[in-house]
């Protein structure tokens, strides 16, 4: 990939360890959950994968064909707008009835977090929507400005382990009472002044726990997670391979819970989960908090 592939288009975390783990075979299924701007999948395509990707974001979607189409690889690649949750009814759509192996990469692209009018970055003000599909409901400012005190310290200490939660919550409520949160940032300006002078020594921002664990919630990220993965584990072929990245301790463990789950239909190919390399985080510092965990499906012979 040139620099201006680079510039122009999200960097996919831990390709090379993905496809090493994956084992791609020429001419394999592959069904990438969490197709985003296609990073991953461009690169199973370039190994002569046949790819199923499914996004809710009918942007990046939209990006992630362009880019396929680019390189030439649309031939061998079929997209669906919808939620991995209901992944063994998405791939039945397209005659998929097992696969060689499954990526999830649950992490959020630059583009989503930094261009698109999605409102999960404190970092751009925007509606404090959070939505990735619109057809939900509920937005986070919903959430924020609707949700008792103890409902809202709870969902930003259980999705997102902030230990500040229950002053957050507090500070939200009494903030709402004078004037109703609208976008992100009323949100996060209010989180940095009743935050603690050096909050997590400076590492990162004061609202940052806080608008993780509000889109977790907004989009039901944990549960959907849960469900989606022992469907995709009965789609797998025997030998088959599942590849999770996960990028926060809540994630990281619905999959390990699963992995112990699964067993002994699934074996752990990765001991302890993967971790980017010292190159790749200086590279990209998104990825420092990624983490690999690949399993595989055990043979029925």
């Amino acid at each position: 990939m040139n620099n201006a592939d680079n510039m122009a288009y999200h960097i996919p975390v831990m390709v090379r360890e993905v496809i090493e783990l994956l084992m791609i075979k020429p001419d394999g299924i592959y069904i990438d959950c969490t197709l985003g701007e296609g990073g991953h999948t461009l690169e199973i395509l370039r190994r002569g994968g046949n790819v199923l990707g499914i996004d809710v974001d009918e942007n990046t979607i939209k990006r992630a064909k362009e880019r396929i189409k680019t390189e030439g690889l649309g031939e061998k690649f079929t997209f669906l707008k919808g939620n991995f949750r209901d992944l063994n009814q998405l791939a039945q759509q397209v005659g998929i009835s097992q696969a060689d192996g499954i990526l999830y990469d649950l992490g959020y692209s630059s583009y989503q977090l930094g261009v698109e009018e999605l409102g999960i970055s404190f970092l751009q003000d925007q509606a404090l929507d959070m939505r990735l599909d619109k057809s939900l409901g509920v937005t986070a400012a919903d959430l924020v400005n609707a949700l008792g005190e103890k409902e809202l310290a709870r969902i930003f200490y259980e999705f997102s382990d902030e230990k500040y939660s229950k002053r957050f919550a507090k500070a939200i409520v009494q903030h709402r009472n004078l004037k109703k949160f609208q976008t992100t940032t009323e949100l996060s300006d209010l989180i940095a002044s009743v935050a603690p002078l050096n909050y997590e020594h400076g590492r990162i921002h004061p609202a940052t726990r806080v608008f993780q664990a509000l889109r977790i919630a907004v989009n039901s990220e944990i549960d959907n997670l849960r469900e989606s993965l022992p469907r995709a584990e009965k789609l797998l072929l025997p030998g088959g391979r599942m590849a999770v990245i996960s990028f926060h301790s809540l994630e990281d463990k619905t999959v390990k819970d699963f992995g112990r789950s699964a067993r002994p239909n699934l074996n752990l190919v990765t001991e302890k989960p993967l971790v980017p390399s010292q190159s790749e985080t200086e590279e990209n510092i998104r990825s420092r908090s990624a983490k690999l965990r690949v399993f595989e499906k055990v043979s029925n012979v």
